[in-house]
Order: C-alpha cells, then structure tokens, then sequence
C-alpha cells in the first residue's frame, strides 16, 4: 500500500521534453551552428548541465552559447498550462483525496518547477518539491528520491518517463512507474509502463 507518490515534472506532469529540445534545435538553427546531436533521446531526462555538454563539446564555447540562449529563451517561453498534461490535476486531486501526499523531484531549476506549480494551479496538492540543482548528485544518482521518500515518510512510489529518472527511483528503492512517452525510449528498468497518469489510479 503505497501512501505517497513522488512526480518526476518534465515529461511526466507536462510534455514538455519535445519543446525544450525544439527550442534548442531552432536555436542552433538561428545561429547556424549544428549541434553535437539532434536526437532527442539523448537529452530526455538530462539536467541543463548534462545537455548544454551533449549539445556543445568545446567549453569555452559551450559557455558563450549558453548565455546567448538565456535570451532567446526569454523570448520563446514555454506555456506552462498548455504543455501541462490533461489528467494531472484530476490524477493528483483524487490522490489526495484518498489521502495520498503528493511530492515532485524534478531535474529542472526550483524556480521552473515553483512557476509550474503556480501557473497550473497545483500548489494546494503539492506537500513537498526538490529541484536536482539543489543536491550535490543529480539523476541518475538516488538522492532526489530518497530525500522525497523520506520527507513524505511510509512507502513512496515514484512516476518516471526517462532512463535516468527510473534509474534513479529504482537506486533509492522505489516502485517506479514509467509514463509512456510519444518516442522511443528505454523504459526498461520500470516496474510497470502506463499509457496515461490516469492508470495510477489503478495501481496506488
């Protein structure tokens, strides 16, 4: 009986992987600069250090890059509500109604995660969140799910999309359920797969 479930953001509480790895590939193309790869795969589930090193291998440029990108970000941002999956408010308020506590361990910056929060309406739902920026070790390292396992208390079950992201949930122990995602990716390691939030109910 699990009585916590822990939400991975990107890709899970909202599709949000195919924007951000559009946005990069528009941006190289803006620049006219091809990128170390173009195959989504390689950056799903990925932290923004992780990505930026797959898609820039010199550092010195890597680094002027990324602060031109800033900029461009700004300039093309992410709507929140309309990347935010159907089902999730209706998932999480039924969790919460059988007196689940709810928490998301995200790879993103805190400040991303807190705006989606806010400008999907989930605060009132939400007892814990951890950004992986915050922690000396980022997924697939288990701390992000450890420190969430245990600030909940009880048994945790934690909702994934990435390879990373289960690797993660799995090293801190947790029942892990994979989202399944609209592109191929190794969701291997999961100890189940799901075609929506929806089928959670089932299971929790």
């Amino acid at each position: 009986m699990y009585n916590s479930v822990i939400f991975d953001m990107d890709g899970v509480l909202i599709d949000s992987e195919r924007f951000y790895f559009d946005r990069r590939m528009k941006y190289f193309d803006s620049i006219q600069m091809e990128p170390a790869s173009r195959d989504i795969k390689d950056y799903v589930g990925s932290t923004e250090e992780d990505t930026w090193q797959k898609l820039v291998q010199d550092e010195q440029l890597r680094k002027e890059l990324r602060r031109e990108y800033v900029l461009f970000r700004q300039e093309n941002p992410i709507d929140l509500q309309q990347t935010l999956r159907t089902e999730a408010p209706r998932v999480i308020q039924e969790l919460k109604k059988r007196g689940k506590k709810i928490a998301i361990a995200s790879s993103s910056k805190r400040k991303d995660i807190e705006q989606m929060v806010e400008q999907c309406g989930l605060g009132f739902f939400i007892d814990f969140l951890i950004s992986g920026e915050e922690l000396q070790e980022s997924k697939p390292h288990p701390e992000i799910y450890q420190i969430s396992a245990k600030k909940l208390g009880g048994i945790a079950m934690a909702v994934e999309d990435s390879f990373v992201g289960i690797a993660s949930a799995k090293a801190a122990g947790l029942y892990t359920v994979a989202l399944k995602q609209d592109y191929d990716i190794d969701q291997s390691k999961a100890d189940c797969q799901i075609p929506s939030l929806s089928e959670l109910l089932t299971i929790v």
